[in-house]
Protein backbone atom coordinates (compact mmCIF):
# COMPACT_ATOMS: atom_id res chain seq x y z
CA UNK A 1 0.00 0.00 0.00
CA UNK A 2 1.28 3.25 -0.90
CA UNK A 3 2.09 6.02 1.52
CA UNK A 4 -0.55 7.95 0.29
CA UNK A 5 -3.30 5.40 0.55
CA UNK A 6 -2.40 5.01 4.33
CA UNK A 7 -2.36 8.45 4.73
CA UNK A 8 -5.91 9.06 3.34
CA UNK A 9 -7.57 5.70 4.84
CA UNK A 10 -5.66 7.27 8.62
CA UNK A 11 -7.28 10.45 7.72
CA UNK A 12 -11.04 8.90 6.72
CA UNK A 13 -11.33 6.73 10.23
CA UNK A 14 -9.86 10.03 11.94
CA UNK A 15 -12.91 12.38 10.88
CA UNK A 16 -15.49 8.88 11.68
CA UNK A 17 -14.25 8.88 14.95
CA UNK A 18 -14.08 12.70 15.39
CA UNK A 19 -18.13 13.01 13.90
CA UNK A 20 -18.60 9.40 16.34
CA UNK A 21 -17.70 11.32 19.77
CA UNK A 22 -19.36 14.38 18.90
CA UNK A 23 -22.36 12.51 17.99
CA UNK A 24 -22.33 10.78 21.70
CA UNK A 25 -21.87 13.59 23.37
CA UNK A 26 -24.51 15.89 21.92
CA UNK A 27 -27.18 16.97 23.52
CA UNK A 28 -30.92 15.49 22.62
CA UNK A 29 -33.28 18.22 21.81
CA UNK A 30 -35.51 18.38 25.36
CA UNK A 31 -38.80 20.01 24.85
CA UNK A 32 -40.10 22.38 27.67
CA UNK A 33 -42.74 20.42 28.60
CA UNK A 34 -39.77 17.89 29.04
CA UNK A 35 -37.52 20.46 30.65
CA UNK A 36 -40.41 21.49 33.48
CA UNK A 37 -41.01 17.81 33.93
CA UNK A 38 -37.10 16.94 34.84
CA UNK A 39 -37.36 19.96 36.98
CA UNK A 40 -40.46 18.85 38.66
CA UNK A 41 -38.64 15.15 39.31
CA UNK A 42 -35.72 17.20 41.05
CA UNK A 43 -38.29 19.13 43.03
CA UNK A 44 -39.74 15.47 44.75
CA UNK A 45 -38.08 12.91 46.96
CA UNK A 46 -39.01 9.31 46.35
CA UNK A 47 -40.85 8.15 49.35
CA UNK A 48 -39.12 4.94 49.36
CA UNK A 49 -35.63 5.62 48.76
CA UNK A 50 -34.50 8.29 51.64
CA UNK A 51 -32.58 11.28 50.41
CA UNK A 52 -33.42 10.03 45.97
CA UNK A 53 -35.10 12.17 44.44
CA UNK A 54 -37.77 10.85 41.86
CA UNK A 55 -35.18 11.14 38.87
CA UNK A 56 -32.21 9.59 40.89
CA UNK A 57 -34.43 6.42 42.02
CA UNK A 58 -34.69 3.57 40.02
CA UNK A 59 -37.91 1.78 42.00
CA UNK A 60 -41.62 1.38 40.28
CA UNK A 61 -43.13 3.75 42.34
CA UNK A 62 -40.27 6.47 41.42
CA UNK A 63 -40.97 5.17 37.67
CA UNK A 64 -44.86 5.85 38.40
CA UNK A 65 -44.23 8.96 40.08
CA UNK A 66 -42.58 10.75 36.90
CA UNK A 67 -45.47 9.47 35.04
CA UNK A 68 -47.87 11.09 36.62
CA UNK A 69 -45.93 14.54 36.67
CA UNK A 70 -45.59 14.31 32.98
CA UNK A 71 -49.59 13.62 32.62
CA UNK A 72 -50.01 16.30 34.67
CA UNK A 73 -48.18 18.59 33.07
CA UNK A 74 -49.94 17.82 29.17
CA UNK A 75 -53.06 18.34 30.99
CA UNK A 76 -52.27 21.42 31.98
CA UNK A 77 -50.89 21.46 35.81
CA UNK A 78 -48.53 24.07 36.78
CA UNK A 79 -45.79 23.22 39.00
CA UNK A 80 -47.21 24.32 42.09
CA UNK A 81 -50.15 22.41 41.54
CA UNK A 82 -48.48 19.26 40.79
CA UNK A 83 -46.41 19.32 43.80
CA UNK A 84 -49.41 19.87 46.10
CA UNK A 85 -50.66 16.97 44.58
CA UNK A 86 -47.80 14.55 45.76
CA UNK A 87 -48.21 16.80 49.35
CA UNK A 88 -51.75 15.46 49.82
CA UNK A 89 -50.82 11.45 49.01
CA UNK A 90 -47.46 11.47 50.46
CA UNK A 91 -47.21 14.39 52.83
CA UNK A 92 -44.77 17.27 52.94
CA UNK A 93 -41.42 15.04 53.44
CA UNK A 94 -42.09 14.58 49.24
CA UNK A 95 -40.92 18.28 48.74
CA UNK A 96 -36.84 17.90 48.35
CA UNK A 97 -37.14 21.87 49.46
CA UNK A 98 -38.93 23.09 52.62
CA UNK A 99 -41.75 25.46 52.21
CA UNK A 100 -40.74 28.70 52.92
CA UNK A 101 -43.70 29.20 55.02
CA UNK A 102 -44.32 28.82 58.48
CA UNK A 103 -42.29 26.78 61.14
CA UNK A 104 -40.23 25.07 57.66
CA UNK A 105 -39.21 29.04 57.12
CA UNK A 106 -36.42 27.99 59.93
CA UNK A 107 -34.79 25.53 57.71
CA UNK A 108 -34.02 28.70 55.31
CA UNK A 109 -33.53 31.38 57.94
CA UNK A 110 -30.97 29.59 60.58
CA UNK A 111 -27.88 27.99 57.85
CA UNK A 112 -27.66 31.63 56.16
CA UNK A 113 -27.73 33.01 59.85
CA UNK A 114 -24.98 30.68 61.17
CA UNK A 115 -22.48 30.82 58.53
CA UNK A 116 -22.55 34.68 59.06
CA UNK A 117 -22.02 34.13 62.91
CA UNK A 118 -19.34 31.54 61.94
CA UNK A 119 -17.49 34.26 59.83
CA UNK A 120 -18.17 37.09 62.11
CA UNK A 121 -16.29 35.04 65.13
CA UNK A 122 -13.63 33.62 62.69
CA UNK A 123 -12.80 37.43 62.09
CA UNK A 124 -12.67 38.50 65.77
CA UNK A 125 -10.40 35.39 66.49
CA UNK A 126 -8.46 36.52 63.81
CA UNK A 127 -8.68 40.08 65.21
CA UNK A 128 -7.25 38.86 68.71
CA UNK A 129 -4.19 36.82 67.45
CA UNK A 130 -3.34 39.30 65.17
CA UNK A 131 -3.35 41.95 68.11
CA UNK A 132 -1.50 39.51 70.20
CA UNK A 133 1.53 39.25 67.96
CA UNK A 134 2.47 42.78 67.33
CA UNK A 135 2.22 42.90 71.18
CA UNK A 136 4.82 40.26 72.13
CA UNK A 137 8.43 41.30 70.51
CA UNK A 138 10.19 39.24 68.13
CA UNK A 139 13.27 37.63 68.44
CA UNK A 140 15.87 39.24 66.52
CA UNK A 141 18.83 37.41 64.31
CA UNK A 142 21.39 39.38 66.78
CA UNK A 143 19.55 37.72 69.72
CA UNK A 144 19.21 34.25 68.34
CA UNK A 145 22.97 34.43 67.64
CA UNK A 146 24.25 35.36 70.65
CA UNK A 147 21.95 32.73 72.06
CA UNK A 148 23.49 30.02 69.92
CA UNK A 149 26.95 31.46 71.16
CA UNK A 150 25.70 30.78 74.63
CA UNK A 151 24.90 26.86 73.83
CA UNK A 152 27.65 26.22 72.05
CA UNK A 153 29.99 27.26 74.68
CA UNK A 154 28.46 25.67 76.94
CA UNK A 155 28.72 22.63 74.72
CA UNK A 156 32.43 23.15 74.52
CA UNK A 157 32.80 23.49 78.67
CA UNK A 158 30.83 20.41 79.06
CA UNK A 159 32.85 18.13 76.37
CA UNK A 160 35.95 19.87 78.25
CA UNK A 161 35.08 18.82 81.15
CA UNK A 162 34.31 15.46 80.54
CA UNK A 163 37.64 14.87 77.69
CA UNK A 164 39.85 15.85 81.21
CA UNK A 165 38.24 13.36 82.63
CA UNK A 166 38.48 10.65 80.11
CA UNK A 167 42.47 11.50 80.19
CA UNK A 168 42.81 10.76 84.32
CA UNK A 169 40.96 7.36 83.54
CA UNK A 170 43.45 6.20 80.91
CA UNK A 171 47.12 5.64 80.36
CA UNK A 172 49.20 6.58 78.12
CA UNK A 173 48.44 4.08 75.48
CA UNK A 174 44.73 5.16 75.78
CA UNK A 175 44.03 2.18 77.50
CA UNK A 176 42.42 1.65 81.02
CA UNK A 177 44.75 1.14 83.75
CA UNK A 178 42.22 -0.89 85.28
CA UNK A 179 41.92 -3.69 82.96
Amino acid sequence: MSHRASFARTAVLSTMLVLFVAACGAPLAVSPLERRAQAIDRSLICPICPGETIDQSQVELAKQMRAVVREKLALGWTSNQIQQFFVERYGAGVLAAPPRRGFDLVAWVVPPVAVLVGIVGLWLALRSLRGRSTDTPQPSANDANESLDQYLAQVDKSLERSGSANDERTDMKGRDPKQ
